[in-house]
């Protein structure tokens, strides 16, 4: 296999996560699952009606619009590789900056919706 070819499947698959995940987090964010449905699921987030639907309606916007960005970035550091020759080295040091950017952003998504269940509920699941 050439250089461009690698590079081509490297890019389908970095680009592969950040959208899929971006395309269940739409549905979570137009169609958030029902309580105790499949979805964000959190000792927080399963303490109430209220905070369950407050937890998918804020995890779909968020990660619908953070690997949105995601993705171009992806899209953009891969053609990147495409179109300029980095080393072997290089390759990879891109690669795994661009995974562990993906995985990133999940945690401070989750980091941010735990942060604002704890904010806007009580311990029992009540709204402040």
């Amino acid at each position: 296999m050439n250089e461009n070819t690698i590079n081509i499947l490297y890019l389908i698959g970095e680009l592969s996560l950040p959208l899929i995940i971006m395309a269940f987090s739409w549905s979570m964010w137009r169609s958030p699952p029902k309580f105790g449905e499949n979805g964000y699921n959190t000792k927080r987030s399963r303490k109430s009606n209220e905070a369950w639907d407050f937890a998918q309606t804020a995890y779909g916007r968020y990660a619908t619009i953070t690997f949105a960005v995601v993705s171009a970035v992806t899209l953009a550091v891969g053609l990147s590789a495409l179109f300029i020759k980095f080393g072997e080295i290089a390759g990879f040091v891109t690669f795994m900056a661009v995974t562990g950017g993906q995985v990133a952003a999940l945690f401070v998504i989750i980091a941010v919706i735990e942060r604002q269940l704890k904010e806007k509920f009580d311990e029992d699941g009540k709204p402040r």
